[in-house]
C-alpha cells in the first residue's frame, strides 16, 4: 500500500515546482524562523517527496536541528497517511464517478495515445481507464517504476521523529489534498494528461531529473521555473497558493507553543506567494541555511 502514498507524493511533487519565478530567494532548502515574539527558533525545510536513492542525503546539521525541535510538522499527518485503512479508503477517491472512463473525456486519437501508454506501463487497462487523469498521469510516469529504489524525505523525517520520540503532525489531511485535485474538472485533467504525454513523445511525462538537479543545488528559483512552460496557471491557486495561505495561521499558532521543524514540498517555499515570503509578511525573520553546501 506504500505505492498509493508514493502516487500522491509524485503528483504533489509535480505540482509543487510551479511558483512565481519573479521572486528571488537565496539558494537554501532550510530556513531558520525567529522574531515576531517567538521565544524559540523554528525551522522550515523544503522536501522532495521522491528522489533517487543515490541523490538522497540528510546531513548531520539538519538532523541536529530536527533533534532540537519539539515537533515535526509535515504536509500530512503521516500516522494517518501511512495507515492501511486510510490508504484503502483513498482507492475509491482515485476513480472517476458514474463509470466514466478516460475514453469519454478525450478524442479517439488521444485515447489511443493514452491506451498505448497504459499498455507500455504494463497496467490493466480495464480498471486503469477509470482512474482520475491526474492519478493516471502518476501511474504512467516512468519514474514510478523506480519508486522501489527511491527515498522520501517526508517519510524518513517521519520515521526519525517516531524513533526519537519527537511529536509529529500535519498541516492538512489526505481529504484536503484530494479536494485540491478534485477542484480541477475531469475534462481539464484529461487534457493536461494528453498534453503531457504528447510533449514527451509518449515516452513519459516526467521532468524528474531536472527537478532533482534543481533540488540538489538548493535553487528554489529554478524549482519554481523547471516546468513553468507546462504550468496550468488557472489551477495554481488551488494546488499551491491557497494551500500556502492556509498553512500560515496554523504555522504561526504552532510556533507560539513549541519549537517546530516544518517540512513541506520545496516548491511551496519560493515566490511572492511562497511560504518564506508569507511568513516574512507576518513579521518573522527567515534566515537561509544551505543544507548540502556548508559555508
Amino acid at each position: 500500500m506504500k505505492r498509493i502514498l508514493i502516487i500522491l507524493g509524485v503528483l504533489l511533487a509535480s505540482f509543487q515546482v510551479f511558483s512565481q519565478s519573479s521572486d528571488t530567494l537565496a539558494h537554501a532548502l532550510l530556513w531558520e524562523i525567529s522574531g515576531n515574539g517567538l521565544e524559540e527558533t523554528s525551522y522550515l525545510f523544503g522536501t522532495i517527496h521522491m528522489i533517487p536513492r543515490e541523490d538522497y542525503d540528510l546531513p548531520d546539521h539538519l538532523l541536529a536541528r530536527l533533534a532540537q525541535s519539539d515537533r515535526l510538522v509535515l504536509e500530512l499527518d503521516m500516522d494517518k497517511a501511512t495507515n492501511l485503512f486510510a490508504q484503502l479508503g483513498m482507492i475509491p477517491k482515485m476513480l472517476m464517478p458514474d463509470g466514466i472512463r478516460i475514453g469519454d473525456l478525450v478524442s479517439p486519437e488521444d485515447h489511443l495515445l493514452v491506451q498505448e501508454a497504459i499498455e507500455k506501463a504494463g497496467l490493466p487497462s480495464k480498471m486503469i481507464e477509470r482512474v482520475k487523469p491526474l492519478f493516471l498521469s502518476a501511474l504512467l510516469d516512468p519514474e514510478m517504476g523506480k519508486a522501489a529504489k527511491a527515498e522520501s524525505y517526508d517519510l524518513n523525517l517521519y520515521y526519525l521523529a517516531k524513533s526519537n520520540d519527537i511529536k509529529h503532525s500535519g498541516l492538512e489531511s489526505i481529504k484536503d489534498q484530494m479536494a485540491a485535485f478534485d477542484a480541477i474538472s475531469l475534462e481539464d485533467q484529461a487534457q493536461m494528461l494528453v498534453d503531457q504525454l504528447k510533449a514527451e513523445g509518449g515516452e513519459g511525462i516526467s521532468q524528474f531529473s531536472d527537478l532533482v538537479k534543481a533540488y540538489k543545488s538548493e535553487n528554489l528559483n529554478q524549482l519554481a521555473t523547471t516546468m513553468e512552460e507546462e504550468a496550468e496557471g488557472d489551477f495554481m491557486d488551488v494546488l499551491l497558493y491557497d494551500r500556502n495561505r492556509n498553512w500560515i495561521p496554523l504555522m504561526v499558532k504552532m510556533m507560539q507553543k513549541e519549537r517546530v521543524f516544518f517540512g513541506v514540498g520545496a516548491g511551496h517555499l519560493a515566490g511572492e506567494k511562497g511560504v518564506v515570503r508569507l511568513l516574512e509578511a507576518e513579521g518573522y525573520r527567515l534566515r537561509p541555511i544551505p543544507v548540502f553546501t556548508r559555508n
